[in-house]
């Protein structure tokens, strides 16, 4: 009976463990989209030269920003021709790295604690927490930043080798394999180089009378690292549009701020109230923590077992303290707010990881030997403690991290809209599709469109009933309420809509204008999630909140007389429109603009 209580307690907790990923896998499907945004327009180049067979290994070597992203390529390219680029298989195995690196976290942990597998997963379910916070939500939804998780999933991978039962030829081996593809797919992959080989030194080491015997791998080590330097920087050039590292050392007490930020954003980004300031008290607490945790290990270093215990532990945690710096002195030119990125959530949280696993070796091995005079349950309160206290700001996070991918989601519906519409809409859509890019990725959208690489492809008429959803598939509530003269020849329409079938703000809001045979002719793309809280007490329903709609309308391309305006709600999935009720009448005399009436 005892022995079925414990299987059933076992397996409760290994639930629990994995309610993290679970969560966030949910989410990612929910919030995802599929359309390429930002820098994934520079990877999408390459699809053209593979479709042309002209594709070369520059090609693939060729620098990104910092970064040479030869083995991201390769999964791109891979994706892209088997799912007809779904960048949301991109989301896929970003998400399944995440897993990988879970996994190594956790079988970490049982080759570092001595503990029950029941306190084993209640760790791993803490380290989950943050492995698959949804804080990360812009690495998390982005589908190029596979190249953020590549690295950690190679750096634990090697970790995790360096404590198996295979010979140090072979892990040596296996690692400087790992550590080439974690350099070759992001800017700071180099550091598994670093990061790795203090682990392989002594991770297994009883003796430092040892440590010479494998002298000549420490060397084919440095061959290999000295080997990536020289083809990573070969023929490099900074960015033009990053600002020099160097010139940060003028101002220390920003880079400061900003490394402490960046450290304390994993816990402190969710918080309402000054969240700068959060993150650099939570920053400094968490480094402190750390150093506490590496003075201990340095005291004791003569002891093999807290050695081994604990080094692959300090430098994961190394590998966020170099990022951060590194990232200090390289960003902080664009504002010590920058820190706060959801991007850089991804490294901070393995400090964060390696301070929980830390904390539990290091008071395990104090209270053994009586440094600390204070029992086992005391000990074990601390512990809880200092995990619930974490864990409840990570949980705290969540709800600010949700509302961030909400509005993510509908920032990008509202730009997928215009990129589909890209070929008539060049005016209102520059303030989301960057004007100096603008002509590159219309024609990359073409091109795109004709390979069946762009979902569902561009819109190729401006003419509205073409694309009219006659089947009435999906139903629209909501109303176009004004459309007023400011002045100027210009026109500002307002009005609110959902999809009734999800409750959510529709996709995007198209306007347009009758043409001289009476055809609606697309005119503008509206601004999207305007607060609309009278329509909440209306309706006694909090999805009213953000289905506002706005949009000044330039009338310079509007035919004479009168005619009439309509807004139509596009689905962006299937690229059919739904008529908005509400029609305005407008007079056009010359220059002279006056709006008659609305119904």
């Amino acid at each position: 009976m005892q022995r079925i209580h414990s299987k059933l307690v076992l397996g409760i907790n290994l639930c629990l463990a994995i309610i993290p990923a679970i969560v966030l896998g949910i989410l990612i499907l929910k919030y995802s989209l599929n359309v390429p945004i930002q820098d994934q327009w520079q990877i999408s180049a390459i699809f053209e030269k593979v479709n042309t067979r002209t594709l070369s290994f520059s090609d693939l070597m060729a620098q990104h920003n910092e970064s040479r992203k030869f083995f991201p390529r390769l999964i791109f390219i891979a994706l892209a021709f088997l799912t007809k680029w779904n960048i949301r298989y991109e989301m896929l195995v970003i998400f399944l790295l995440a897993c990988i690196v879970a996994v190594n976290i956790y079988l970490l942990n049982r080759l570092t604690i001595n503990t029950s597998s029941i306190k084993s997963l209640t760790i791993a379910l803490v380290s989950n927490i943050f492995i698959f916070s949804a804080v990360q939500y812009e690495n998390w939804l982005w589908g190029i930043q596979i190249v953020v998780f590549i690295p950690i999933a190679c750096i634990t991978t090697c970790i995790l080798i360096a404590y198996s039962r295979l010979n140090n030829t072979a892990k040596f081996l296996i690692c400087m394999l790992l550590a080439t593809i974690s350099t070759f797919s992001y800017a700071n992959g180099l550091l598994a180089w670093v990061i790795v080989l203090p682990v392989l030194a002594l991770a297994k080491l009883k003796s430092w009378s040892d440590i010479l015997k494998n002298i000549k791998l420490y060397i084919l080590w440095i061959i290999g690292l000295i080997a990536n330097i020289a083809l990573y920087f070969y023929d490099y050039q900074k960015p033009l549009s990053h600002p020099n590292p160097v010139e940060s050392i003028q101002y220390p007490d920003q880079i400061f701020q900003y490394f402490l930020a960046f450290i304390g954003t994993a816990l402190g980004i969710g918080s309402s109230i000054q969240p700068l300031n959060n993150s650099i008290i939570l920053g400094s607490i968490t480094i402190t923590l750390f150093i506490c945790l590496c003075s201990y290990v340095l005291w004791q270093i003569k002891d093999h077992q807290i050695r081994s215990q604990t080094i692959g532990w300090i430098m994961l945690g190394s590998y966020t303290i170099i990022s951060a710096l590194v990232t200090s002195f390289g960003r902080v030119s664009f504002g010590i707010e920058q820190a706060l990125s959801s991007r850089y959530t991804t490294f901070s949280t393995y400090l964060i990881i390696s301070i929980i696993h830390l904390m539990i070796i290091v008071g395990e091995d104090w209270r053994k030997k009586e440094y600390l005079l204070i029992n086992r349950s005391l000990f074990s309160k601390i512990i809880c403690w200092f995990l619930g206290i974490i864990t409840v700001l990570q949980i705290h996070n969540f709800t600010y991290s949700i509302e961030k991918m909400q509005s993510w989601r509908q920032n990008y519906l509202k730009y997928k809209g215009c990129l589909l519409l890209i070929n008539f809409t060049h005016d209102n859509c520059q303030n989301l599709i960057d004007s100096y890019y603008f002509e590159s990725h219309r024609q990359r959208a073409r091109y795109l469109t004709e390979m069946g690489f762009l979902h569902p492809g561009l819109i190729q008429t401006n003419r509205i009933q073409d694309l009219v959803d006659t089947n009435n598939e999906r139903e629209v509530k909501g109303i176009f309420e004004k459309l007023e003269f400011i002045g100027g020849n210009n026109l500002l329409a307002t009005g609110w809509a959902i999809f009734t079938d999800t409750g959510l703000p529709v996709d995007a809001i198209v306007l347009s204008y009758d043409n001289s045979q009476g055809e609606s002719i697309v005119s503008a793309v509206a601004d999207m999630t305007i607060s609309r809280p009278y329509l909440v007490k209306e309706f006694k329903s909090q999805k009213y909140f953000k289905s506002g709609w706005q949009k000044v309308l330039s009338t310079h391309k509007f035919p004479q007389g009168n005619l009439n305006v309509k807004a139509w709600a596009l689905d962006t999935d299937t690229a059919k429109f739904y008529q908005i009720p509400g029609v305005h009448i407008v007079n056009k005399n010359g220059q002279n603009l006056s709006v008659l009436s609305g119904n």
